[in-house]
């Protein structure tokens, strides 16, 4: 996982403190304790093979059981700099109150939070300016994923709002790529309903404000549902939306101990609530 996370073999030999050979040796070794090929070479360039692809997520689970054994028995004082991405596209206190939690009980740790849309959040820790970050999970293959937990999106509408069921649904979603309106728009396209977009917006706060003015309808969590909102069912026109998933993603080879602390400590929190502010 440090040669995947770092992206080649010499920067995975530095962070592990071994060399380059010594590196290929144990990915040698891996190989031929599976059975099968892992990585391809080319030069100084480097790609997994599918059966690479698959074992990613069975050794992230494997590191992420290793920090916590670490994180129980650890007792040293903790420091440094974590930079944590929240989504704006559901309603993130329950993970802003678990942040802030870990940061009261490790003053020498200094937090620097930044939320954004999901998408956006997965770019920012691929390019190493996120440390750690929570973030909804698209289909296929995703990087550096390490937790995943489901979450259930609802049809949101206005309380006193309704639409003619033989006219197209207006809904107001995030900006594509977003796995809320993807799933809008295929279940009224399963069910043979037509659509329109009225309003985008990249945070959810305007999306809350476009249906409470009664602009259209859209998909949010429990969480998200504000007073004055009421959950669309299926017989009023608006199928029951595919489920979501969210996960957690660090790069296990450039994050410290104070990260992998904050990381077991998010988890506590998920494992604790059933259904979470988030889900």
């Amino acid at each position: 996982m440090t040669v995947v996370d770092l992206g080649g073999f010499t920067k995975a030999a530095k962070a592990l403190g071994r060399t380059q050979p010594a590196v290929s040796l144990q990915i040698r070794r891996l190989e031929d304790l599976l059975q099968t090929k892992l990585i391809r070479t080319a030069g100084r360039q480097f790609r997994l093979t599918d059966d690479g692809v698959a074992l990613g997520p069975y050794a992230r689970q494997l590191l992420r059981l290793n920090d916590d054994i670490v994180a129980h028995f650890a007792d040293s004082a903790l420091a440094g700099w974590i930079r944590v991405g929240v989504p704006t596209d559901f309603s993130h206190s329950f993970l802003l109150e678990a942040i802030s939690e870990f940061a009261a009980r490790h003053p020498d740790v200094r937090i620097e939070i930044e939320s954004m849309l999901s998408s956006d959040l997965r770019v920012a820790l691929a390019d190493d300016r996120l440390d750690i970050t929570v973030a909804l999970v698209p289909e296929g293959n995703v990087p550096y994923l390490v937790e995943t937990t489901a979450i259930e999106p609802l049809w949101a509408l206005k309380k006193d709002a309704s639409f003619d069921p033989k006219k197209p649904v207006p809904i107001v979603r995030h900006p594509d790529p977003c796995e809320y309106a993807s799933r809008m728009r295929n279940a009224l396209r399963t069910s043979g309903r037509g659509w329109r977009t009225v309003l985008v917006s990249r945070d959810v706060e305007g999306l809350q404000s476009a249906v409470l003015a009664g602009l259209g309808a859209t998909a949010l969590t429990p969480a998200t549902l504000k007073p004055g909102m009421r959950i669309v069912r299926d017989d009023e026109g608006f199928p029951a939306l595919t489920q979501l998933s969210i996960g957690l993603f660090y790069k296990h080879a450039v994050l410290h101990d104070a990260g992998h602390a904050l990381t077991q400590h998010l988890l506590d929190h998920i494992r604790k609530n059933d259904k979470p502010d988030f889900a």
